[in-house]
């Protein structure tokens, strides 16, 4: 597997020979054609490009227009590299030392970090939302309910685990049981350790509550 370095630098030096073989095209067929070559390029490219990038859920790219450019490029760079390969040794020598350029410039410029795709910019805003819905039912425990109330929100964990819960739920029953908890041992410390004694069975009522009577 290649390292990192080395893609980057094969990038530089690609982008290098393309820009020589740009220009050498522009020199080629004079700056008129080739201005109308890359418009016609570009307006082709363009819409598809963006077709794409609309219908494809993890686009390849971030810009259809960064795309359309590119192909516009690359279209004109092609007679250029042909023209600098007919220049013979001095064509090559022309293209070896901008792509050796692009690399100098690549490696002292700082890396930058990569662009998260859209569908994990997606995730993240989905993760932070699920968060926060957590987060409110958790507030809504912290703690007008009766014990009565919480002994019920206990039941109802008991069987959402049951009922094999995702990763998402465990992590907020996690939390909802520990509330739970704490308002357990708080109001009814005796009767909380009678409950944890016996196992903590699904149902802590009978361990909480006052019996009928009292």
């Amino acid at each position: 597997m290649r390292s990192p370095l080395v893609r980057r630098i094969a990038v530089a030096a690609g982008l290098g020979v393309g820009t020589t073989g740009v220009l050498a095209g522009v020199l080629l067929l004079g700056p008129l054609a080739a201005s109308i070559l890359l418009a016609v390029v570009f307006v082709l490219v363009w819409p598809v490009a963006a077709v794409i990038r609309h219908v494809v859920d993890d686009a390849p790219y971030e810009s259809a227009m960064v795309v359309a450019g590119a192909a516009a490029a690359g279209v004109l760079c092609l007679p250029g590299l042909v023209r600098l390969l007919a220049w013979g040794a001095l064509g090559v020598a022309v293209a070896l030392l901008v792509a050796g350029l692009f690399v100098l410039i690549d490696l002292v410029v700082p890396a930058r970090k990569p662009r998260k795709s859209r569908r994990q910019r997606k995730l993240e805003r989905l993760t932070e939302q699920e968060f926060l819905e957590d987060e409110h039912l958790i507030a809504s425990l912290q703690c007008p309910l009766s014990i009565e109330e919480l002994c019920g929100v206990w039941a109802e964990t008991s069987s959402t685990l049951a009922q094999g819960a995702d990763m998402r739920d465990r992590q907020a029953v996690a939390e909802v049981r520990r509330i739970c908890l704490d308002e357990f041992e708080r109001r009814n410390p005796d009767g909380f350790q009678r409950w944890i004694d016996a196992g903590a069975p699904a149902n802590p009522s009978s361990y909480l509550l006052p019996a009928r009577g009292d």
